[in-house]
């Protein structure tokens, strides 16, 4: 755990420090440091997410060379492609080549192609391969600090639960190192992983266009129910830390006006400190779970800043509701073993149930405060001036006699 979360910790430093000074992305904060440990544990992760990512980057220049679609629409379009992609890559590796299995692979169904390809859109051309070269430089130069942290964990044997040194990892054979621990389980099968993934995309966009309202992360929830099915501690962890990295975060913002990018950094990596500190406190624990508890918990927290502070109860119950459909999903779907949430008592149960209602009551109210159309177009500065407008007199409501 302690080599993952080194290279975690340099990638996003650097990339964020890069980003600061010269306006390179570097595929997006997490991005490239994320890929080297995904190359640690399955070494053709590489392979699978240049694959996805130029899918991505091809289905964005076709979006934006042929439709007048931005923004949003552009980034998601990119991330199911990736996503898909990268499923179909996995796929065709596995039968391809020897001793690689679908379910190792785990960038496979990951939004980072997407993400990277739709940072690399938004330079300008004239940039975009020096940006390209920096990640690759990045990525090496990761891959080094990542193998002589390896080769140094090997020897001294700290008493926190390993990621890198697993036996299912492949820089041990490639390395010829001495395996730590058990493998993690894989409870949760690649395609059910892919489908919540793509369906809490689908949510997700669905409550930002509708209410203007940020929940947890495009991903999060979904994966910290598969989570959960391991590990029946990763929700509990993982409020825990959201909730300390939150007003970490809104310290350091108001303190230092940090923002973007470099915000989200000291979020991640507070994140990843937190998860460490809790892996030397529960040694037996799954590392990679705990790795990843430390990312989202990063992750959430810096998005629950960015809500508007009357909004951030909404978000809160809103994603602790979807948390919750996701999990029943896996329940119904999936034999949870004895380590994770398999059997939720009464005391889970009720406060599923709270969770569920609370989100409800709060739709009710977010649809009750979102005017329709009628009211939009009349309530603008595209009005009539007599007063007389309805719908069809204001440019920013879509009606169907605009249709080509």
């Amino acid at each position: 755990m302690l080599a993952a979360t080194v290279i975690m910790v340099i990638g996003i430093c650097v990339t964020a420090a890069v980003s600061q000074s010269s306006g390179y992305r570097f595929g997006g904060v997490m991005v490239v440091p994320l890929l080297v440990v995904y190359t640690f544990r399955e070494p053709v992760s590489p392979v699978v997410f240049a694959v996805a990512t130029a899918a991505a980057w091809g289905a964005l220049w076709a979006l934006r060379e042929y439709t007048l679609n931005h923004g949003r629409r552009v980034f998601l379009v990119g991330v199911v492609a990736g996503a898909l992609v990268s499923v179909v890559a996995a796929v065709a590796l596995s039968e391809v080549v020897p001793g690689v299995a679908y379910y190792d692979a785990e960038i496979v169904g990951s939004i980072f192609p997407g993400v990277a390809a739709y940072n690399l859109m938004r330079l300008d051309p004239g940039d975009r391969r020096a940006d390209l070269l920096g990640m690759t430089a990045t990525y090496l130069a990761l891959v080094a600090v990542g193998v002589a942290a390896v080769y140094a964990l090997s020897v001294t044997h700290p008493c926190v639960p390993p990621i890198l040194l697993l036996p299912t990892s492949g820089v041990v054979s490639c390395l010829g190192l001495a395996p730590v621990g058990d493998p993690t389980p894989y409870v949760v099968p690649q395609w059910l992983t892919v489908a919540v993934l793509l369906a809490d995309v689908a949510v997700y966009e669905l409550v930002r266009a509708r209410y203007d309202l940020r929940l947890a992360g495009v991903i999060l929830v979904p994966l910290l129910a598969v989570f959960t099915a391991r590990y029946a501690d990763t929700v509990v962890l993982y409020a825990v830390g959201a909730t300390a990295v939150f007003f970490l975060v809104s310290v350091v913002h108001w303190s230092s006006l940090l923002y973007g990018r470099n915000l989200l950094a000291v979020a991640l990596v507070t994140g990843l400190a937190y998860a460490t500190a809790v892996g030397a406190l529960q040694p037996a624990a799954p590392g990679v779970t705990l790795f990843f508890i430390g990312l989202f918990t990063g992750i959430g927290a810096y998005n629950l800043h960015r809500v508007a502070p009357k909004n951030r109860g909404a978000s809160i119950r809103l994603s602790a509701a979807l948390f919750v459909v996701f999990y029943l999903v896996l329940l119904a779907l999936v034999d949870v073993p004895a380590g994770g949430l398999a059997s939720p008592g009464v005391g889970h149960l009720a406060i599923g149930a709270g969770l569920v209602v609370l989100a409800a009551r709060d739709l009710v109210s977010l649809e009750r405060a979102t005017p329709d159309a009628a009211t939009f177009a009349r309530d603008s500065v595209f009005a009539d001036a007599h007063g007389d407008a309805d719908v069809t007199d204001s440019p920013l409501v879509a009606t169907e006699d605009d249709d080509p």
